[in-house]
C-alpha cells in the first residue's frame, strides 16, 4: 500500500511537470499568435506606433501573468505532493514502530506472566506430592511468596498504566519522600537481600504534596530498574536535595547505562532497549513510562543522565505544593 501510494504520487509529480511545460509552451504560443493577429513585429520595439506599443504591453503583461500563474500553481501543487509523500513515510514509520513495540510487549508480557505462574505451580505440586522437612518447605513457601510479589508487581504496573491513560485522579497529601524511600528500602531488602541502597542528605527533608501510592510506584520502578540492569550486588545511591519550591530525588546506579539516543525513548510506553527475542532482562517496557506519566501528573519533571564513572542517574523533581 505504501509503495502504491508512492507510485501514484510520483506519477502525479511527473505529470505535473509535463503539464507545466506544456502550458508554458502554449502560453508562449498564444502570446506570439496574438502578436500576429495584431500585426505587431517586435524586432524593432522603438519603431512601433503608440497604439501598437499599448497593445504589445497589454499582451506582454497578460503573458507574464499567465506564466507566473502556471509556475506558481505548479510549485504549490508540487510542494503539496512532496509534503504528502513525507507524511505517508512518517505515518508508515510510526506504524512500524508501534507494531514493533506491541510485538515486544506481547512477547515480554507473555514471558513475565508465564514465568511466576509456572514457578508457583511447580512448587505447589512439589509441596502437595512430596513430604519435605520443615526447612525445605519454608524455602519453597518463600519462593512462592517472591514469585507472587513479582506477579503482583506486574499486574499493578499493567493496571496503573491503564489508569494513567484514562485520566487517573491523584489524591494529594503531604508526606516526606524520605519516609517513602525508607519504606521501599525495607521491602527491597527482603526481596533483594544483596542490594545496597544508600540514602544521602537525609537531614531536613521537606515534605511534598503528592499521591502517596503513585509516588511509591515511581520510586519502586526506578529502583527495580536499577537492580535489573546492574551486576550483583547492585549498589544504588539516592540523593535528596531541597530547594525553595521543589524537592529533587536522584537515583544513581552502576549498571550498564542507557545509550544517549535511547534516553528519551525508554520513557515511551512498551519501549525496551534491544530485541525481545534475544533480551536477557525481564520487563514489559511500562516501568519508566509509568514514572514519566505520574511525575508529569504531579507537575514535576524527569531527567536521565549518565552516572560517573558508569551507570545511569535518574533525577525526579517534584514541587512541594501542587498549587504553586
Amino acid at each position: 500500500m505504501k509503495y502504491l501510494s508512492y507510485g501514484v504520487m510520483v506519477y502525479m509529480l511527473l505529470a505535473l511537470v509535463w503539464w507545466t511545460v506544456l502550458l508554458s509552451k502554449n502560453n508562449e504560443l498564444l502570446f506570439n499568435k496574438n502578436l500576429e493577429i495584431h500585426k505587431i513585429q517586435i524586432q524593432n520595439i522603438a519603431g512601433l506606433s503608440d497604439q501598437e506599443k499599448v497593445t504589445y504591453n497589454s499582451l506582454k503583461d497578460e503573458y507574464r501573468t499567465k506564466k507566473h500563474m502556471i509556475f506558481g500553481e505548479g510549485l504549490v501543487f508540487g510542494i503539496s505532493l512532496i509534503i504528502g509523500m513525507w507524511l505517508i513515510q512518517k505515518a508508515y514509520n510510526k506504524e512500524i514502530e508501534n507494531n514493533k513495540k506491541q510485538k515486544n510487549f506481547l512477547l515480554s508480557i507473555t514471558h513475565e506472566l508465564k514465568t511466576p505462574i509456572t514457578s508457583i505451580g511447580l512448587i505447589s505440586e512439589t509441596l502437595i506430592r512430596r513430604k519435605l522437612n520443615p526447612d525445605a518447605q519454608a524455602l519453597m513457601l518463600e519462593s512462592i511468596s517472591l514469585e507472587n510479589k513479582r506477579l503482583e508487581s506486574l499486574v499493578s504496573n499493567l493496571l496503573m498504566a491503564t489508569q494513567l491513560d484514562n485520566n487517573y485522579v491523584f489524591n494529594f497529601e503531604k508526606v516526606s519522600p524520605l519516609e517513602l524511600l525508607e519504606k521501599i528500602n525495607k521491602t527491597i531488602s527482603i526481596t533483594f537481600p544483596d542490594v545496597r541502597i544508600e540514602l544521602k542528605h537525609k537531614e531536613n527533608t521537606q515534605e511534598i504534596e503528592c499521591d502517596v501510592e503513585s509516588i511509591i510506584s515511581v520510586f519502586s520502578n526506578i529502583i527495580q530498574n536499577s537492580i535489573k540492569y546492574s551486576d550483583s550486588p547492585a549498589i544504588i545511591q539516592i540523593d535528596i536535595k531541597n530547594y525553595k519550591t521543589q524537592v529533587e530525588i536522584i537515583f544513581s546506579d552502576q549498571g550498564s547505562g542507557i545509550p544517549e539516543n535511547e534516553k528519551t525513548k525508554v520513557l515511551q510506553q512498551f519501549y525496551r532497549i534491544g530485541n525481545e527475542d534475544t533480551r536477557k532482562t525481564n520487563g514489559t517496557g511500562l516501568g519508566l513510562y509509568i514514572v514519566k506519566k505520574i511525575v508529569e501528573g504531579h507537575k514535576g519533571s524527569i531527567v536521565i543522565k549518565d552516572n560517573v564513572p558508569k551507570g545511569t542517574s535518574i533525577s525526579i523533581i517534584l514541587p512541594i505544593n501542587q498549587n504553586l
